[in-house]
């Protein structure tokens, strides 16, 4: 099949994403889904009932804004609401992922906003990432409506979902929020305090962050 080199490129980032989100563990069976938006106003997306490990470039979707298939064979992820849905409301996002990584999962279960500065990345990817609560009626205009202002949010029983300016962007803040996740853990398990950056260390690292983003806006 011929792609231009642009979709080519974005095919190849978001299945070299998805081995790696297998690899690290953050899916499991057909767990997960990632899509990158296309400067054409098409979405490139994963399908659905595909282990990640596994995906190929030419399993990939494509649809428009609504969800119209415009290419590709299979059904698009069960999750492309929720995709486009950050797509229409946030034109800046070029790329989301999805995944049941476990401590994002146990974070997303407790319900807590993250707002602690526990760790550097926090306030270089990511600020502050809002918990949306299990049986929020629609999980795609839940999800748009947190993006204001966030580039990630916990989802109850169901892991987080991510955001940025390419798919790669989206897969490293996914990491990031995971591994925050993780140390927020082992503090409760500990029963101890976690340590939170400097204020002035946390104000450097989000100017850093803001700035990067309005170049891209």
């Amino acid at each position: 099949m011929s792609w231009s080199r642009e979709k080519q490129e974005l095919r190849r980032k978001i299945c070299q994403a998805a081995r790696q989100i297998a690899q690290a563990g953050y899916v499991a069976a057909n767990d997960g889904n990632l899509s990158a938006r296309c400067s054409d106003g098409g979405v490139l997306i994963t399908p659905s009932g595909v282990y990640k490990g596994d995906l190929e470039e030419d399993m990939l979707l494509e649809v428009d804004l609504e969800g119209r298939v415009l290419s590709g064979t299979g059904r698009p992820s069960s999750e492309s609401p929720m995709h486009l849905a950050l797509y229409r409301t946030r034109p800046e996002v070029g790329g989301v992922v999805h995944t049941h990584a476990p401590y994002s999962v146990f974070s997303a279960n407790l319900g807590e906003d993250l707002t602690e500065p526990i760790t550097a990345d926090w306030a270089l990817l990511l600020g502050p990432v809002p918990a949306l609560p299990l049986g929020t009626e629609e999980l795609a205009g839940a999800v748009a409506r947190a993006a204001e202002g966030h580039s990630a949010a916990l989802l109850a029983h169901h892991g987080a979902v991510t955001w940025g300016r390419d798919v790669v962007q989206a897969w490293h803040r996914t990491q990031a929020l995971e591994q925050y996740c993780k140390q927020r853990y082992l503090g409760l398990l500990l029963g101890r305090p976690i340590p939170v950056l400097e204020p002035e260390e946390v104000r450097e690292l989000t100017v850093r962050r803001l700035a990067g983003e309005e170049r891209r806006n």
